[in-house]
């Protein structure tokens, strides 16, 4: 059984799961991303390289189906030039049309992982009244969804981690649609580990921010409040709060703490 993964990233939500099927099941894995080629636990990693993207001249609504396309195309060239690989299953996440043109590659079955599907209303956009968003903000939504219902009509089956999720997807979907959660993967447990050069034991108790952004919209600005109420109800005491920033959202972080600082205060 030979099963190629496609994510940008490495490992993302696949790369377990294929050193997985390759240590325990004798499955052949290959795994296509942005990342460096080589091998990892017996998965072969695969690069694909993008040559272009949205510009300032693309239109604001239209540039993640730009981007999307750009990502498609490469993945496609990148396969085509590996003819050795005939994968029996195809496990691709949603969002950038990853598995769009392989259908001219392979004839295996394709799975795609759904993570989300843009509305106007309820998930996002309008959740936090706080942040007020320009009214283009709006119709980017609708137009990012392009891509997603491309990958909704092309795969034979699709998955979500949570029910919640696979809700946000339009109804005429759902059939083809399955609820399989993530979970949590815990190589330390009953370990202990060195963070910030402290001692982790497997009793301490931990409280996890996990997001790829230290956003409003991630909710972080409410969750950086909290660590204060966790400390006094906590007879352990440990007032330590480690926090690691990505320098994407670095400006977006300091900001945020400064308002929790004066909110803190007040």
């Amino acid at each position: 059984m030979h099963i190629l993964f496609i994510h940008q990233n490495y490992p993302a939500q696949f790369g377990h799961i294929a050193r997985y099927l390759v240590q325990r099941k004798g499955f052949r894995c290959t795994f296509l991303s942005q990342h460096a080629p080589g091998v990892d636990g017996g998965v072969e990693r695969i690069q694909y390289l993008i040559q272009g993207g949205a510009t300032p001249q693309t239109h604001y609504c239209s540039a993640s189906f730009e981007n999307a396309t750009w990502h498609s195309h490469a993945i496609y060239e990148a396969l085509k030039a590996r003819p050795d690989i005939r994968p029996d299953l195809v496990v691709a996440h949603s969002g950038y049309f990853f598995a769009g043109w392989l259908r001219d590659l392979y004839a295996c079955p394709i799975i795609s992982y759904f993570e989300y599907f843009y509305r106007t209303t309820g998930p996002d956009l309008d959740r936090r009244p706080e942040f007020p968003y320009p009214e283009i903000n709006n119709l980017r939504a609708q137009a990012r969804n392009a891509a997603i219902l491309l990958d909704l009509q092309n795969c034979d089956l699709g998955y979500s981690p949570t029910s919640w999720q696979r809700s946000l997807l339009p109804e005429i979907f759902h059939d083809k649609l399955r609820v399989v959660f993530d979970g949590t993967w815990q190589p330390w447990q009953n370990v202990n580990v060195e963070i910030n050069q402290r001692t982790i034991s497997p009793q301490t108790r931990l409280v996890t921010y996990v997001a790829r952004g230290m956003e409003s919209v991630r909710g972080f600005d409410i969750f950086i409040r909290w660590p204060r109420f966790f400390i006094r109800a906590s007879p352990d005491r440990d007032e330590d709060l480690h926090l690691r920033r990505d320098l994407e959202h670095h400006k977006a972080f300091q900001k945020l703490r400064e308002s929790a600082s004066t909110s803190a205060a007040s």
